[in-house]
């Protein structure tokens, strides 16, 4: 078999070469962790009521689309990714109209930072003049710490008065039976406020990861629940109460009275 042999020079002269290669190399290849684009992220719920059984979502002016194909959001519904990506540099204007609307029912413009994560919630009920409203809440990606998650609650029953709140904890991250109780006392429908604090609605509340079950209360009298939701820890969660409660004569498909469970980082 043939050796190839190589004089103390010649290897050296070898491995500087492979060194200035390498440096070449690394100075004209971008790291792949540095995104130089600007770019805000954006996620649109509708929880608004009495609009229809959907709505389009306009972003600046224009009909947002995925895949070729205009967004419906039901009632309830949210926009897929969850995030959709903007541009930071200008104020962005996110808008609801109704399926066979010419102008939004509800809107907000918002100066974006760039790499923030925000959430436009079209909410309250449908007036006869055609207009809704619209809250934009900040949301903090920082995951939390081990064996933990953070979450916020957010009312948006426009019948259903203050309410009290509960998450009974019942099992651990790992399914292990565990225990404890959150309690929230007297939380207004957010409507109530023409203008609802949104720093403060922004804010999540750290607690044990694991298995609740939730019941949304009216005085002792169950609105919602009990029902079982998960809460994963490095998670953050919205959890909404949406819809008309039963004091309403007439309440279309779908808009019952309810709770929905949103996660702001997959």
């Amino acid at each position: 078999m043939k050796k190839i042999l190589f004089n103390k020079a010649g290897f050296y002269s070898l491995v500087l070469g492979a060194i200035v290669f390498a440096s070449s190399c690394k100075k004209q290849l971008p790291d792949p962790t540095v995104d130089s684009t600007p770019e805000a992220f954006v996620a649109v719920h509708n929880f608004t009521l009495l609009a229809g059984t959907s709505s389009s979502v306009f972003v600046n002016g224009s009909q947002l689309s995925l895949i070729g194909a205009p967004v419906a959001l039901a009632v309830g519904g949210t926009t897929a990714g969850p995030y959709i990506g903007v541009d930071p540099t200008s104020a962005a204007t996110i808008g609801l109209r109704t399926s066979t609307g010419s102008a939004n029912y509800a809107s907000r413009t918002v100066t974006l930072a760039n790499k923030s994560n925000t959430s436009f919630f079209g909410f309250d009920t449908l007036t006869a003049a055609g207009s809704a409203r619209m809250l934009v809440l900040n949301n903090n990606m920082t995951a939390p710490a081990l064996g933990t998650t953070n979450f916020r609650f957010l009312h948006f029953s426009p019948n259903a008065g203050p309410v009290n709140v509960t998450l009974v904890r019942t099992a651990d991250q790992f399914g292990v039976a565990a225990s404890g109780t959150i309690t929230l006392t007297n939380v207004p429908y957010i409507g109530a406020s023409a203008n609802p604090d949104e720093t403060t609605l922004s804010n999540f509340t750290n607690i044990p990861a694991g298995t609740y079950t939730l019941t949304v209360l009216s005085g002792t009298t169950a609105l919602v629940g009990p029902t079982s939701v998960t809460l994963r820890e490095f998670k953050n969660y919205s959890i909404v109460a949406r819809g008309f409660t039963s004091a309403r004569a007439s309440i279309p498909a779908g808009q019952t009275l309810g709770a929905t469970l949103l996660l702001h980082n997959p």
